[in-house]
């Protein structure tokens, strides 16, 4: 076990600048079409929550969760640098540690990304309060009370699915997390026409799972309807099977 995480930090250590590029992005086109929206006349009073519904930034999350994935894992086999492919091809280690040290790198990226957006969010809360409070004194010549910190992340649309409340949503929240972790680190491992079926694998998990996240106050009505279990049953046996296939891959020496 020591040594798959031994493994995973030198992985992550390879992708550290690859991800630190890829937030940087993530980071300034948030702050510019958010500050340019709370920056318009009409905007005044309107908080940062709902800057970040309009300009649609969880589906930018989305995005850049997914290449972050992408990018701590291709960083572990990257031909053109030698350290990388010394890491991946000849050190020490079953093809199940490898697929898992792959694996743990890419779960500890997307939670790296996702308290980076917490971190960013509250840094914007700032300056946008301070532009909303600039407009109403324009408009109405007196600066009204803007709503807290803690209104404008709870009634976020992203963080009131990422911030768990119950202890259901902490146990959803973690198997997502390493469902995610797995099916991608499978589709960075497999090569060729076997990363059609695994990205139509993964396709199907991401789909229950987003399904699971929107009712996950009536998980125990969902489990009820056999047609939901049969396709939470489904997606579990799907990352099974597909965790089986890259480990095969590695073992037969197809890895990309």
């Amino acid at each position: 076990m020591q040594h798959t995480f031994t493994l995973a930090a030198w992985n992550f250590r390879l992708a550290r600048r690859y991800l630190l590029a890829l937030w940087g992005i993530f980071a300034a086109q948030q702050a510019a079409v958010i500050l340019w929206r709370a920056a318009q006349p009409g905007a005044a009073g309107l908080g940062l929550a709902s800057h970040y519904y309009a300009t649609m930034q969880i589906f930018a999350y989305l995005g850049f969760y997914l290449l972050t994935a992408l990018a701590a894992g291709a960083a572990t086999h990257n031909s053109r640098r030698a350290r990388s492919g010394y890491t991946w091809a000849t050190l020490p280690g079953t093809p199940g540690q490898k697929l898992a040290a792959k694996a743990i790198t890419i779960a500890a990226a997307e939670l790296v990304f996702a308290a980076w957006q917490l971190v960013w969010y509250i840094v914007e809360f700032y300056p946008v309060t301070a532009l909303e409070s600039w407009h109403r004194r324009q408009m109405y010549g007196a600066v009204l009370p803007a709503a807290s910190l803690y209104e404008q992340v709870v009634t976020n649309n992203l963080f009131a699915r990422l911030l768990p409340r119950r202890p259901a949503q902490i146990v959803i929240l973690l198997g997502i997390l390493a469902l995610s972790a797995a099916m991608l680190a499978a589709l960075d491992t497999v090569r060729g026409w076997r990363k059609l079926p695994v990205f139509a694998g993964g396709l199907f998990c991401a789909w229950v799972c987003f399904y699971i996240v929107s009712i996950e106050q009536h998980l125990a009505w969902l489990l009820d309807e056999p047609r939901y279990a049969l396709r939470i049953a489904a997606a579990a046996v799907l990352a099974v099977l597909t965790v089986w296939w890259a480990v095969r891959s590695i073992r037969r020496g197809e890895a990309a």
